[in-house]
């Protein structure tokens, strides 16, 4: 293959769209730890309701979290 042959439109198109995924999947994680967090704190200072919603927030990020996981898998062994 030369240089030549290189589809770099294709090429361009995959590296932005993974790094455009990657930040999105960080930026899950962070708001999943972070909610986490702040549910325990508000568990410490009793605050049960602000503690629930936080970790139900934890939870539906956790579940993005193993979406993407899922969907990746998925478009990798597609091909």
């Amino acid at each position: 293959m030369t240089f030549a042959e290189i589809d770099w439109a294709a090429l361009g198109q995959a590296a932005w769209t993974s790094v455009a995924i990657g930040l999105g999947v960080m930026l899950v994680a962070g708001v999943a730890v972070t909610s986490s967090l702040r549910a325990q704190d508000a568990k410490a200072g009793g605050h049960g309701g602000g503690s629930t919603a936080l970790n139900v927030l934890t939870i539906a990020c956790v579940v993005a979290l193993l979406a993407a996981i899922v969907i990746g898998i998925y478009i990798m062994t597609d091909k």
